[in-house]
C-alpha cells in the first residue's frame, strides 16, 4: 500500500486521542489547570507585540490558514493525479477537507470562548485551533506521501524541518494575536495526528473496495 501506518503510530495516535480528550474535559469544566497556564501565556504574548512582530506573525497566520491548507491539499492531490495515483489523490482530498469539517464539529461540542483581546476577524469557538489543525494535517500527510520519496537524506531532513518550523510559527502566531489559548494549539496538534493516522488506517480497506467496485480505480496502484 502507498499509504500505510505502523502499529507504533497507531499506539501513538491512541495516546494522543486520550490526551486530547483529557484536555477537552479540563477545558469543558473550566479547571484551574490548564486555565492558569493559558492565561499566563496570553498575558506574556500581549507584552511582546511589536510592529515588526505583527508583520511576521500575520504572514505566518496567512500561510497556516485553513484556506491555504486546503489549497496545499488540492495542489498535492493534483500532483498525485498527474502521476496517475488516483487513490492517494482522493485520500488526500478527503483527509484534508474532512479535517476542517471534523474540527468545526469539535469546536461546536466544546464551545470555548476566544481569549480576551482577539482580533475581530477571529470569530467562532476557540478549541481546537482550526489554523493549527489544518497546518499539522497537511504536514502529516506530506510526511506519509512526499518526504519518504525524497532520496537525499539531507534534503529530506531540510524539508521536514522547514514544514515543522512553518507549523510552529502558525501556532505561535495564533498565540501572538490572542486568537487562541495555548491549549487550543496543543489540542489541535494532537487531533491532527489522530485524524491523519485514523484516515491512513482506513486507506487499505477503502482503496481495496474502490479497486474492486469501480472501473476507474481497477488498474490503480493502491
Amino acid at each position: 500500500m502507498i499509504i500505510s501506518v505502523q502499529n507504533k503510530q497507531r499506539r501513538h495516535a491512541l495516546l494522543a486521542a486520550l490526551l486530547f480528550i483529557v484536555l477537552a474535559v479540563l477545558i469543558g469544566i473550566n479547571a484551574s489547570f490548564p486555565a492558569d497556564m493559558d492565561e499566563a501565556v496570553r498575558f506574556f504574548m500581549t507584552g511582546i507585540q511589536t510592529p515588526y512582530g505583527d508583520v511576521i506573525m500575520s504572514i505566518s497566520t496567512f500561510l497556516g490558514s485553513p484556506a491555504m491548507n486546503l489549497f496545499y491539499g488540492v495542489l498535492l492531490a493534483l500532483v498525485l493525479l498527474l502521476a496517475d495515483l488516483k487513490l492517494p489523490s482522493l485520500w488526500t482530498i478527503v483527509t484534508v477537507f474532512g479535517a476542517v469539517v471534523f474540527t468545526q464539529i469539535i469546536k461546536m461540542i466544546v464551545h470555548r470562548d476566544r481569549p480576551i483581546g482577539h482580533l475581530l476577524t477571529d470569530n467562532g469557538a476557540s478549541f481546537p485551533s482550526q489554523h493549527v489543525m489544518a497546518m499539522w494535517v497537511t504536514i502529516f500527510v506530506m510526511f506519509l506521501l512526499v518526504t519518504p520519496n525524497i532520496t537525499k537524506p539531507v534534503v529530506r531532513i531540510v524539508v521536514k524541518w522547514f514544514m515543522i518550523t512553518l507549523a510552529l510559527m502558525t501556532m505561535l502566531s495564533r498565540l501572538y494575536f490572542s486568537a487562541h489559548f495555548l491549549t487550543d494549539t496543543l489540542g489541535a496538534f494532537l487531533l491532527a495526528y489522530v485524524w491523519v493516522v485514523f484516515c491512513a488506517s482506513l486507506y487499505p480497506v477503502v482503496a481495496t473496495f474502490l479497486k474492486n467496485k469501480f472501473w476507474i480505480f481497477k488498474d490503480q496502484e493502491a
